[in-house]
Protein backbone atom coordinates (compact mmCIF):
# COMPACT_ATOMS: atom_id res chain seq x y z
CA UNK A 1 0.00 0.00 0.00
CA UNK A 2 1.34 3.43 -0.93
CA UNK A 3 2.14 6.12 1.61
CA UNK A 4 -0.89 8.08 0.42
CA UNK A 5 -3.21 5.08 0.88
CA UNK A 6 -1.68 4.48 4.32
CA UNK A 7 -2.45 8.09 5.20
CA UNK A 8 -6.08 7.75 4.05
CA UNK A 9 -6.66 4.47 5.92
CA UNK A 10 -5.06 5.75 9.12
CA UNK A 11 -7.18 8.89 9.01
CA UNK A 12 -10.39 6.89 8.50
CA UNK A 13 -9.46 4.48 11.31
CA UNK A 14 -8.90 7.42 13.66
CA UNK A 15 -12.30 8.86 12.72
CA UNK A 16 -13.95 5.49 13.42
CA UNK A 17 -12.16 5.12 16.77
CA UNK A 18 -13.58 8.47 17.89
CA UNK A 19 -17.11 7.55 16.86
CA UNK A 20 -17.13 10.28 14.22
CA UNK A 21 -17.30 8.15 11.06
CA UNK A 22 -19.75 9.50 8.50
CA UNK A 23 -21.63 7.71 5.72
CA UNK A 24 -24.14 8.80 3.13
CA UNK A 25 -27.53 7.12 3.50
CA UNK A 26 -30.04 6.59 0.69
CA UNK A 27 -33.51 6.86 2.20
CA UNK A 28 -36.46 4.78 1.04
CA UNK A 29 -39.46 6.64 -0.37
CA UNK A 30 -41.78 5.86 2.54
CA UNK A 31 -39.43 6.86 5.35
CA UNK A 32 -40.34 9.66 7.77
CA UNK A 33 -37.52 12.15 7.24
CA UNK A 34 -37.07 14.42 10.25
CA UNK A 35 -33.57 15.47 9.17
CA UNK A 36 -34.44 17.42 6.03
CA UNK A 37 -34.58 21.23 5.94
CA UNK A 38 -37.67 21.04 3.71
CA UNK A 39 -39.68 22.98 6.28
CA UNK A 40 -42.65 23.79 4.02
CA UNK A 41 -42.84 20.52 2.05
CA UNK A 42 -42.01 22.28 -1.21
CA UNK A 43 -39.24 20.06 -2.55
CA UNK A 44 -41.73 17.46 -3.83
CA UNK A 45 -44.74 19.65 -4.57
CA UNK A 46 -46.75 18.58 -7.62
CA UNK A 47 -47.65 22.09 -8.78
CA UNK A 48 -44.04 23.02 -9.59
CA UNK A 49 -43.39 19.60 -11.11
CA UNK A 50 -46.35 19.97 -13.45
CA UNK A 51 -45.41 23.54 -14.37
CA UNK A 52 -41.83 22.47 -15.06
CA UNK A 53 -43.05 19.72 -17.41
CA UNK A 54 -45.12 22.27 -19.34
CA UNK A 55 -42.15 24.63 -19.69
CA UNK A 56 -39.30 22.15 -20.11
CA UNK A 57 -38.99 22.65 -23.87
CA UNK A 58 -38.06 26.31 -23.48
CA UNK A 59 -35.51 25.73 -20.68
CA UNK A 60 -31.91 24.69 -21.23
CA UNK A 61 -30.64 21.72 -19.22
CA UNK A 62 -27.52 23.67 -18.26
CA UNK A 63 -26.46 27.30 -18.18
CA UNK A 64 -23.43 26.66 -20.39
CA UNK A 65 -20.95 28.96 -18.69
CA UNK A 66 -20.27 31.48 -15.97
CA UNK A 67 -22.96 34.13 -15.69
CA UNK A 68 -20.35 36.61 -16.95
CA UNK A 69 -19.57 34.60 -20.07
CA UNK A 70 -22.83 33.28 -21.51
CA UNK A 71 -24.59 31.66 -18.56
CA UNK A 72 -26.83 34.52 -17.47
CA UNK A 73 -30.33 33.64 -18.63
CA UNK A 74 -33.65 35.48 -18.44
CA UNK A 75 -35.01 33.09 -15.80
CA UNK A 76 -32.12 33.95 -13.44
CA UNK A 77 -32.85 37.65 -13.85
CA UNK A 78 -36.53 36.97 -13.06
CA UNK A 79 -35.50 35.01 -9.97
CA UNK A 80 -33.17 37.78 -8.79
CA UNK A 81 -35.85 40.43 -9.29
CA UNK A 82 -38.37 38.35 -7.32
CA UNK A 83 -35.90 37.83 -4.47
CA UNK A 84 -34.96 41.52 -4.31
CA UNK A 85 -38.63 42.42 -4.00
CA UNK A 86 -39.24 39.62 -1.48
CA UNK A 87 -36.31 40.72 0.68
CA UNK A 88 -37.23 44.40 0.15
CA UNK A 89 -33.80 45.30 -1.22
CA UNK A 90 -32.62 47.14 -4.32
CA UNK A 91 -30.97 44.19 -6.00
CA UNK A 92 -30.02 40.53 -5.75
CA UNK A 93 -27.39 38.08 -6.99
CA UNK A 94 -28.11 34.34 -7.33
CA UNK A 95 -25.17 31.93 -6.98
CA UNK A 96 -24.55 28.20 -6.94
CA UNK A 97 -24.86 27.31 -3.24
CA UNK A 98 -24.94 28.73 0.26
CA UNK A 99 -21.33 27.73 0.81
CA UNK A 100 -20.25 29.50 -2.39
CA UNK A 101 -22.28 32.55 -1.43
CA UNK A 102 -20.71 32.98 2.01
CA UNK A 103 -17.16 32.15 0.98
CA UNK A 104 -17.33 34.41 -2.08
CA UNK A 105 -19.15 37.29 -0.40
CA UNK A 106 -16.87 37.52 2.65
CA UNK A 107 -13.72 37.18 0.59
CA UNK A 108 -14.93 39.94 -1.74
CA UNK A 109 -16.00 42.56 0.82
CA UNK A 110 -13.39 42.02 3.57
CA UNK A 111 -10.03 43.69 2.92
CA UNK A 112 -6.72 44.10 4.70
CA UNK A 113 -7.28 46.38 7.69
CA UNK A 114 -10.91 45.33 8.16
CA UNK A 115 -12.06 43.45 11.26
CA UNK A 116 -14.79 40.81 11.12
CA UNK A 117 -16.77 40.17 14.30
CA UNK A 118 -18.27 36.69 14.00
CA UNK A 119 -20.64 34.76 16.29
CA UNK A 120 -18.83 31.73 17.74
CA UNK A 121 -21.51 29.34 16.40
CA UNK A 122 -21.67 30.68 12.84
CA UNK A 123 -21.90 28.17 9.98
CA UNK A 124 -18.74 26.56 8.58
CA UNK A 125 -19.14 28.45 5.30
CA UNK A 126 -18.86 31.74 7.20
CA UNK A 127 -15.80 30.49 9.08
CA UNK A 128 -14.13 29.42 5.83
CA UNK A 129 -15.03 32.70 4.11
CA UNK A 130 -13.35 34.64 6.92
CA UNK A 131 -10.24 32.45 6.64
CA UNK A 132 -9.98 33.24 2.93
CA UNK A 133 -10.37 36.97 3.47
CA UNK A 134 -7.57 39.36 4.41
CA UNK A 135 -9.49 40.71 7.39
CA UNK A 136 -8.74 40.12 11.07
CA UNK A 137 -11.17 37.73 12.75
CA UNK A 138 -12.69 38.42 16.19
CA UNK A 139 -15.08 35.86 17.68
CA UNK A 140 -17.80 37.03 20.06
CA UNK A 141 -19.78 34.83 22.44
CA UNK A 142 -22.86 33.24 20.97
CA UNK A 143 -25.70 35.79 20.64
CA UNK A 144 -24.03 37.90 23.34
CA UNK A 145 -24.54 41.51 22.28
CA UNK A 146 -22.66 42.85 25.29
CA UNK A 147 -19.60 40.83 24.33
CA UNK A 148 -19.99 41.96 20.71
CA UNK A 149 -20.09 45.64 21.68
CA UNK A 150 -17.22 45.25 24.14
CA UNK A 151 -15.03 43.74 21.41
CA UNK A 152 -16.03 46.29 18.79
CA UNK A 153 -15.06 49.07 21.20
CA UNK A 154 -11.75 47.46 22.16
CA UNK A 155 -10.33 46.91 18.67
CA UNK A 156 -8.61 49.71 16.81
CA UNK A 157 -9.83 49.22 13.24
CA UNK A 158 -7.93 50.74 10.28
CA UNK A 159 -10.55 49.68 7.78
CA UNK A 160 -14.18 48.72 8.26
CA UNK A 161 -16.05 46.77 10.91
CA UNK A 162 -18.10 43.84 9.63
CA UNK A 163 -20.46 41.87 11.88
CA UNK A 164 -21.53 38.44 10.61
CA UNK A 165 -24.18 36.20 12.14
CA UNK A 166 -26.59 33.46 11.23
CA UNK A 167 -30.20 34.64 11.47
CA UNK A 168 -31.32 31.22 12.71
CA UNK A 169 -28.52 28.94 13.88
CA UNK A 170 -28.65 25.63 12.06
CA UNK A 171 -27.65 23.29 14.89
CA UNK A 172 -29.75 24.70 17.75
CA UNK A 173 -32.49 26.62 15.97
CA UNK A 174 -32.06 29.74 18.09
CA UNK A 175 -32.58 33.20 16.64
CA UNK A 176 -29.88 35.88 16.62
CA UNK A 177 -30.94 39.09 18.46
CA UNK A 178 -30.75 41.17 15.29
CA UNK A 179 -32.73 44.04 16.81
CA UNK A 180 -29.88 44.63 19.24
CA UNK A 181 -27.08 43.70 16.82
CA UNK A 182 -28.21 46.26 14.23
CA UNK A 183 -28.22 48.98 16.91
CA UNK A 184 -24.56 48.18 17.63
CA UNK A 185 -23.73 48.13 13.91
CA UNK A 186 -25.33 51.54 13.42
CA UNK A 187 -23.61 52.93 16.51
CA UNK A 188 -20.13 51.89 15.34
CA UNK A 189 -20.61 52.27 11.58
CA UNK A 190 -20.40 48.52 10.94
CA UNK A 191 -21.67 46.44 8.04
CA UNK A 192 -24.05 43.64 9.06
CA UNK A 193 -24.09 40.36 7.12
CA UNK A 194 -26.98 38.04 8.02
CA UNK A 195 -27.16 34.43 6.86
CA UNK A 196 -30.89 33.89 6.32
CA UNK A 197 -30.60 30.26 5.19
CA UNK A 198 -32.85 28.76 7.89
CA UNK A 199 -35.18 31.73 8.37
CA UNK A 200 -36.20 32.42 4.77
CA UNK A 201 -39.67 31.00 4.26
CA UNK A 202 -40.11 30.39 7.99
CA UNK A 203 -39.88 33.68 9.93
CA UNK A 204 -41.36 37.09 9.24
CA UNK A 205 -44.28 38.20 7.10
CA UNK A 206 -44.71 35.81 4.15
CA UNK A 207 -41.49 34.12 5.29
CA UNK A 208 -39.25 37.09 4.46
CA UNK A 209 -36.73 36.14 7.15
CA UNK A 210 -35.13 37.24 10.41
CA UNK A 211 -34.79 40.94 9.56
CA UNK A 212 -38.50 41.14 8.79
CA UNK A 213 -39.25 39.10 11.93
CA UNK A 214 -37.65 41.89 14.00
CA UNK A 215 -39.18 44.66 11.89
CA UNK A 216 -35.77 45.80 10.63
CA UNK A 217 -35.84 47.64 7.31
CA UNK A 218 -33.05 46.74 4.86
CA UNK A 219 -30.36 49.43 4.58
CA UNK A 220 -27.08 50.06 2.76
CA UNK A 221 -25.07 48.58 5.63
CA UNK A 222 -27.10 45.33 5.72
CA UNK A 223 -26.38 42.34 3.49
CA UNK A 224 -28.79 39.42 3.41
CA UNK A 225 -27.52 36.05 2.25
CA UNK A 226 -29.67 32.94 2.07
CA UNK A 227 -30.21 29.60 0.40
CA UNK A 228 -32.81 28.22 -1.96
CA UNK A 229 -32.27 24.66 -0.73
CA UNK A 230 -34.17 24.68 2.57
CA UNK A 231 -37.69 26.06 2.93
CA UNK A 232 -37.66 26.97 -0.78
CA UNK A 233 -37.13 23.28 -1.59
CA UNK A 234 -34.78 23.87 -4.53
CA UNK A 235 -31.05 24.58 -4.87
CA UNK A 236 -28.80 27.62 -5.01
CA UNK A 237 -28.33 30.76 -2.93
CA UNK A 238 -28.81 34.52 -3.03
CA UNK A 239 -27.23 37.73 -1.78
CA UNK A 240 -29.55 40.73 -1.43
CA UNK A 241 -28.55 44.33 -0.81
CA UNK A 242 -27.98 47.64 -2.55
CA UNK A 243 -27.50 47.96 -6.31
CA UNK A 244 -23.97 49.17 -5.64
CA UNK A 245 -23.19 46.04 -3.61
CA UNK A 246 -24.43 43.68 -6.32
CA UNK A 247 -22.54 45.58 -9.01
CA UNK A 248 -19.39 45.26 -6.88
CA UNK A 249 -19.90 41.51 -6.28
CA UNK A 250 -20.46 40.78 -9.98
CA UNK A 251 -17.02 42.28 -10.57
CA UNK A 252 -15.17 40.98 -7.50
CA UNK A 253 -16.77 37.77 -6.20
CA UNK A 254 -14.68 34.80 -7.28
CA UNK A 255 -17.45 32.23 -6.77
CA UNK A 256 -19.51 34.15 -9.34
CA UNK A 257 -16.77 34.98 -11.84
CA UNK A 258 -15.03 31.61 -11.95
CA UNK A 259 -17.85 29.08 -11.85
CA UNK A 260 -20.67 27.93 -14.11
CA UNK A 261 -24.06 29.48 -13.31
CA UNK A 262 -27.01 27.45 -12.07
CA UNK A 263 -29.09 25.81 -14.79
CA UNK A 264 -32.23 27.56 -16.06
CA UNK A 265 -34.23 24.53 -14.91
CA UNK A 266 -32.99 24.93 -11.35
CA UNK A 267 -33.73 28.65 -11.34
CA UNK A 268 -37.22 27.97 -12.73
CA UNK A 269 -37.90 25.55 -9.85
CA UNK A 270 -36.64 28.11 -7.32
CA UNK A 271 -38.81 30.89 -8.73
CA UNK A 272 -41.99 28.79 -8.80
CA UNK A 273 -41.40 27.45 -5.29
CA UNK A 274 -40.73 30.97 -3.98
CA UNK A 275 -44.07 32.12 -5.36
CA UNK A 276 -45.79 29.29 -3.49
CA UNK A 277 -43.78 30.01 -0.34
CA UNK A 278 -44.84 33.66 -0.40
CA UNK A 279 -48.52 33.12 -1.20
CA UNK A 280 -49.41 29.89 0.59
CA UNK A 281 -49.53 30.99 4.22
CA UNK A 282 -51.18 27.71 5.19
CA UNK A 283 -47.78 26.02 4.89
CA UNK A 284 -46.24 28.19 7.64
CA UNK A 285 -49.39 27.86 9.74
CA UNK A 286 -49.25 24.06 9.53
CA UNK A 287 -45.49 24.08 10.15
CA UNK A 288 -45.80 25.89 13.46
CA UNK A 289 -48.86 23.86 14.47
CA UNK A 290 -46.63 20.80 14.04
CA UNK A 291 -43.78 22.43 15.96
CA UNK A 292 -46.04 23.36 18.87
CA UNK A 293 -47.54 19.86 18.92
CA UNK A 294 -44.06 18.32 19.00
CA UNK A 295 -42.93 20.56 21.86
CA UNK A 296 -46.09 20.01 23.91
CA UNK A 297 -46.07 16.24 23.39
CA UNK A 298 -42.34 15.94 24.16
CA UNK A 299 -42.90 17.69 27.50
CA UNK A 300 -45.73 15.29 28.32
CA UNK A 301 -43.37 12.38 27.61
CA UNK A 302 -40.63 13.90 29.77
CA UNK A 303 -38.20 14.36 26.89
CA UNK A 304 -35.60 17.11 27.25
CA UNK A 305 -35.99 18.83 23.88
CA UNK A 306 -34.33 22.20 23.22
CA UNK A 307 -36.70 24.59 21.44
CA UNK A 308 -36.10 28.21 20.43
CA UNK A 309 -39.16 29.13 18.38
CA UNK A 310 -38.10 27.63 15.04
CA UNK A 311 -38.59 24.22 13.34
CA UNK A 312 -35.08 23.09 14.41
CA UNK A 313 -35.17 21.15 17.69
CA UNK A 314 -32.40 19.25 19.44
CA UNK A 315 -32.26 16.21 21.66
CA UNK A 316 -28.85 16.24 23.35
CA UNK A 317 -27.41 12.74 23.82
CA UNK A 318 -23.79 13.67 24.57
CA UNK A 319 -21.77 10.62 23.57
CA UNK A 320 -20.93 10.22 19.87
CA UNK A 321 -21.55 6.47 19.75
CA UNK A 322 -24.82 6.67 21.67
CA UNK A 323 -26.28 9.21 19.26
CA UNK A 324 -25.34 7.03 16.27
CA UNK A 325 -26.91 3.97 17.91
CA UNK A 326 -30.10 5.91 18.55
CA UNK A 327 -30.11 7.22 14.98
CA UNK A 328 -29.70 3.66 13.63
CA UNK A 329 -32.46 2.31 15.88
CA UNK A 330 -34.86 4.94 14.54
CA UNK A 331 -33.77 4.22 10.96
CA UNK A 332 -34.66 0.55 11.42
CA UNK A 333 -38.16 1.68 12.43
CA UNK A 334 -38.57 3.82 9.30
CA UNK A 335 -37.66 7.18 10.85
CA UNK A 336 -34.62 9.23 9.86
CA UNK A 337 -33.20 11.89 12.18
CA UNK A 338 -29.81 13.55 11.77
CA UNK A 339 -27.11 12.52 14.26
CA UNK A 340 -24.87 15.55 14.66
CA UNK A 341 -21.40 15.10 16.18
CA UNK A 342 -18.15 17.06 16.47
CA UNK A 343 -16.71 19.01 14.76
CA UNK A 344 -20.15 20.27 13.69
CA UNK A 345 -21.04 20.74 17.37
CA UNK A 346 -18.80 21.04 20.47
CA UNK A 347 -17.46 17.81 22.06
CA UNK A 348 -19.89 16.26 24.54
CA UNK A 349 -22.97 17.78 22.86
CA UNK A 350 -23.67 15.16 20.17
CA UNK A 351 -27.35 15.27 19.40
CA UNK A 352 -30.29 14.31 17.31
CA UNK A 353 -31.14 17.36 15.23
CA UNK A 354 -34.87 17.12 14.59
CA UNK A 355 -36.43 19.29 11.89
CA UNK A 356 -40.18 19.64 11.62
CA UNK A 357 -41.99 20.02 8.30
CA UNK A 358 -45.48 21.13 7.38
CA UNK A 359 -45.91 17.95 5.33
CA UNK A 360 -46.22 15.66 8.35
CA UNK A 361 -49.28 14.83 10.46
CA UNK A 362 -49.55 14.81 14.25
CA UNK A 363 -49.56 11.01 14.02
CA UNK A 364 -46.21 11.07 12.17
CA UNK A 365 -44.75 13.27 14.90
CA UNK A 366 -46.07 10.97 17.63
CA UNK A 367 -44.44 8.03 15.87
CA UNK A 368 -41.07 9.74 16.21
CA UNK A 369 -41.58 10.84 19.81
CA UNK A 370 -42.65 7.41 21.04
CA UNK A 371 -39.42 5.99 19.61
CA UNK A 372 -37.08 8.41 21.44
Amino acid sequence: MSNFSDFLKKSIDEIKDKGLYRQRIILSENILDFASNDYLGLKDNNYTKEKLCKNIDRLSLGSGASALISGYHHIQKELEEFLADFKQTEDCLVVGSGYMANVGLIQAIAQDGDVIFSDELNHASIIDGIKLSKAKKVIYKHCDVEDLERKIKSYNVRGRRIVITDGVFSMDGDIAPLDKIIEICNRYDAVLVVDEAHSTGVLGKEGRGTLNFFGIKPAENIIQMGTLSKAVGSYGAFICGSKLLIEYLVNKMRSVIFTTALSPIQNFISLENLKLLKDEEFRRKKLFENVEFFVKKSKQLGLNINYHGTPILTYIVGDERKVINLRNKLLEKGIFVGAVRPPTVPPGTSRLRITISSKYSFKDIETLLFML
